[in-house]
């Protein structure tokens, strides 16, 4: 079935679901010989009946060269959660410092192993609520300078801890600038 794309292009009958071996194969002959980059003529001329976005994705995620395959070692770990919180949802950023690793591999190993721990449980939020009752009311004759605002970065907040103890250890993170030592790996 054939319909148009958003280009005025009639979109062709492309296969779909898990790439075979055979595929695999075609695709990596015809990037090894041609090299990547216009997706678009790869699909047509290396005889993949694939769309060019579908090849790129293949090719990025999962054949090329120099990825790493396995679990993520602690060191590798350590790092995601340092620059998750410098720089939060940005995995492409974030997989410039982790070679051999996708930005899509990074966000998955987020989302399976972190996302979940991150969010407060309800005793959590109540708990919280609470503190910040008692804290507004010991202080409602104080200033907001030394009272609310101080209290609120007492608080078992996970991303306002992280900011904190980030902003004092003095990390620059501008561009390739970041120079600490994590987990074996100096950046």
């Amino acid at each position: 079935m054939a319909g148009m794309t958003g280009w005025g292009d009639v979109e062709q009958g492309w296969r779909k679901g898990p790439w075979t071996p055979e595929e695999d194969k075609l695709l990596n002959e015809y990037v090894s010989i041609n090299g990547g980059g216009r997706w678009s003529s790869v699909a047509r001329s290396s005889g993949l009946n694939r769309s060019g976005k579908s090849c790129r994705l293949r090719w990025v995620n999962y054949l090329r060269p120099g990825l790493k395959k396995g679990h993520i070692t602690p060191q590798e770990e350590g790092i995601i959660i340092e620059l998750h919180s410098l720089w939060g949802n940005k995995w492409s950023t974030i997989a410039r410092y982790l070679p051999g690793r996708t930005d899509n591999e990074i966000k998955n190993y987020w989302r399976t192993h972190f996302k979940k721990k991150a969010k407060p449980s309800e005793n959590q939020e109540k708990r919280k609520t609470q503190l910040l009752v008692k804290q507004k009311q010991s202080h409602s004759n104080s200033s907001m300078d030394d009272g609310l605002w101080g209290g609120l970065w007492n608080l078992d907040d996970s991303r306002g801890r992280m900011a904190v103890q980030n902003q004092a250890s003095g990390h620059s993170c501008g561009g390739n600038t970041i120079n600490w030592y994590n987990g074996g790996y100096n950046f």
